[in-house]
């Protein structure tokens, strides 16, 4: 685990909405970099690249996010890019994990949850099963982030899958609540052929988790 306090850079473009971050981050410990809220400042504070978390907004003047992530933004990077959007369309989602985003916050979030999301990214909080066995870029495997964000709010939510957790992904991102089963269902498959088996029966489990089981596992 990281010892040394986690460095956030923030480009959005409503200057309430990063000075509200800004606060709130500092108060959970970590240090603000820098602050930028248009394209062209972003591009000054991707070049300088002294930050653990990128956030960036996807909206922004002169030059948009998804612009940014295409042409600024390497994809050798040694840190995390945690992207921003009022549209939770799965074509924008898409997009911008395919142009190296790690990971999509649909606006309005709670500052809470934004310091959640990246403590997990920066490995400080759950287990590193998902980074180990995962693919990122999987739809599935981002809708199991959101899902851990909001058993964080209200862990009881673990026993209403159907009924609860997976309307209020599906709504967040735009889709019904089939299409987060099916995705997340995928996902886990994809991991338990990429390594995850062999680390869930070191566990002493021989059968290849439930969304539940999995996720009842992360939450430990």
């Amino acid at each position: 685990m990281r010892q040394m306090a986690i460095r956030v850079a923030i480009i959005e473009d409503s200057q309430e909405l990063a000075a509200g971050i800004h606060r709130y981050l500092t108060s959970q410990g970590m240090i603000v970099t820098d602050v930028a809220n248009d394209g062209q400042q972003g591009q000054e504070i991707i070049q300088r690249g002294n930050f653990d978390v990128l956030l960036l907004d996807l909206i922004l003047p002169n030059i948009d996010g998804l612009t940014l992530l295409k042409n600024d933004i390497p994809a050798d990077r040694s840190y995390k890019v945690i992207c921003f959007s009022a549209f939770g369309k799965e074509s924008i989602l898409n997009e911008a994990l395919t142009l190296g985003g790690d990971y999509f916050l649909l606006k309005p979030v709670k500052l809470e949850v934004i310091a959640q999301t990246i403590l997990r990214m920066t490995e400080q909080k759950d287990s590193d099963l998902i980074k180990d066995y995962f693919a990122q870029r999987l739809k599935g495997t981002q809708y199991i982030y959101e899902a851990l964000n909001i058993l964080e709010q209200d862990p009881s939510k673990i026993n209403h899958l159907t009924g609860e957790l997976y309307p209020e992904i599906a709504r967040k991102f735009d889709v019904n609540k089939a299409t987060i089963e099916r995705a997340i269902r995928h996902a886990i498959e994809k991991a338990w052929n990429n390594g995850l088996e062999q680390h869930w029966q070191a566990e002493g489990k021989m059968v290849r988790p439930t969304t539940g089981e999995l996720l009842e596992y992360l939450m430990r």
